[in-house]
């Protein structure tokens, strides 16, 4: 009997282990039988609408193994906001491919934008005469979904930020007086990444100096800081998120991007490290170094989390029971049931509640003066980095999961 099959999207930007969630729903498909395809879309939304995709069937074991350890969006990703009208042509057209190919559930995997995507299809399908379900996966290495306790690409990019940071800090203690060395970090609106810094501080290796988005960003205060910690330790290490911003409300490079945004309206930020260390140079004349961590901190499968790699996974296939249950317009969630011994379970919570919604770093982790995070954050964080999980290696090279190309 014909089961219908499913389509599998990727949306946003990566993690190192959203294929990790994509492996789930395919395993846990092939113990089910839920599907008698699992269908990869190439590069999201994009894949359905000029029906671009794989097969999954057609890969083995093996190849499908090498999923789990393989960092970015195996799929592409793409950043395409869907129309608010759901009468606009794109919805009906859709819905003819999913009829085409018969497809009964839709499974996204993505963050704040990519679950404003699934709802629409959600809203959309539930009141369609061909009927698709739509479920939500999370990821996002910042970390700012509400009513989840922390998304899956969260915990290895929190693995590497500490990691890096502590290594930086290696360096910069080489010579008896030294710089003011600032490391950004990702973050436009919330500074979850940039908290992990707090973790080379707990780990006896940290920055000096932290600053968030959810905090205003003081010149003045700043400035004072760092030269009052240089004068007693010839060096400044600063950890600092891209999206900071100044008393009135602006991104503190807002003028220097010309207003660049994405397909979202979202401005595209980086270089806020730079711009920081020009400012101490010409105010305090003290010598500056910028280092920015960039794409590594979504992509750095050579350091995964494996309780991230284990949670995303689980909540791959968690997708798959849930459509068994016949939901629809849902998102996965993970819920933390304990801490000692650390321990989660997953849920469901609707799309409605989710999409467009920005979790902020809770204001109670941030200093009084704005420019540390508290011990507060280790409790909730020390969690999600345990364990270690090496990508697969052969003669000392990695092997990640390849799309096969037709010849």
């Amino acid at each position: 009997m014909e089961k219908g099959s499913c389509m599998v999207g990727q949306s946003g930007g990566p993690t190192a282990v959203i294929n990790a969630s994509l492996l789930g729903i395919i395993e846990e498909n092939l113990k089910t039988k839920a599907f008698d395809h699992v269908y990869g879309l190439l590069n999201g939304i994009d894949g359905i609408i000029k029906e671009r995709f794989i097969d999954f069937n057609d890969y083995t074991k093996e190849e499908l193994t090498l999923l789990k350890t393989t960092p970015a969006a195996a799929l592409g990703s793409v950043r395409f906001k869907m129309p608010g009208d759901l009468n606009d042509e794109i919805y009906k057209n859709i819905e003819e491919i999913f009829h085409k190919y018969n497809i009964k559930c839709f499974y996204y995997i993505g963050g704040n934008d990519s679950m404003d995507t699934c709802h629409k299809l959600g809203e959309y399908f539930k009141t369609s005469k061909y009927k698709c379900q739509v479920i939500g996966i999370p990821k996002t290495i910042d970390n700012d979904m509400v009513l989840i306790d922390h998304t899956p690409g969260y915990g290895s990019a929190v693995k590497f930020i500490y990691t890096a940071i502590t290594e930086i800090y290696q360096d910069t203690n080489v010579y008896q007086k030294g710089r003011v060395t600032f490391v950004e970090i990702m973050g436009r609106d919330s500074g979850w990444l940039t908290c992990a810094s707090k973790l080379s501080s707990y780990a006896g290796y940290g920055p000096d100096l932290i600053y968030i988005p959810e905090h205003t960003f003081c010149l003045n205060e700043f400035l004072e800081d760092v030269k009052n910690i240089y004068s007693k330790k010839q060096k400044v290490l600063v950890a600092v998120s891209e999206g900071i911003r100044d008393e009135d409300g602006n991104y503190l490079l807002q003028k220097r991007l010309y207003n660049q945004n994405d397909n979202f309206g979202h401005l595209q930020l980086g270089g806020v490290g730079v711009v920081l260390a020009e400012m101490v140079n010409k105010e305090l004349g003290l010598p500056v170094r910028s280092v920015e961590l960039n794409i590594l901190q979504r992509s750095a499968a050579h350091i995964l989390s494996k309780t991230d790699i284990t949670e995303a996974y689980n909540a791959g296939k968690y997708g798959i029971k849930i459509y068994l249950k016949g939901y629809t317009d849902k998102m996965v969630t993970i819920s933390r049931t304990s801490n000692s011994p650390y321990r989660v379970k997953y849920t469901i919570t609707p799309l409605a509640s989710i999409a467009n919604y920005v979790k902020p770093v809770p204001n109670s982790w941030i200093n009084e003066r704005g420019n540390n995070i508290t011990d507060d954050y280790l409790e909730y964080a020390l969690p999600l980095i345990q364990g270690d999980i090496k990508p697969h290696i052969k003669n000392g090279i990695i092997k990640y999961f390849k799309i096969k190309t037709e010849e």
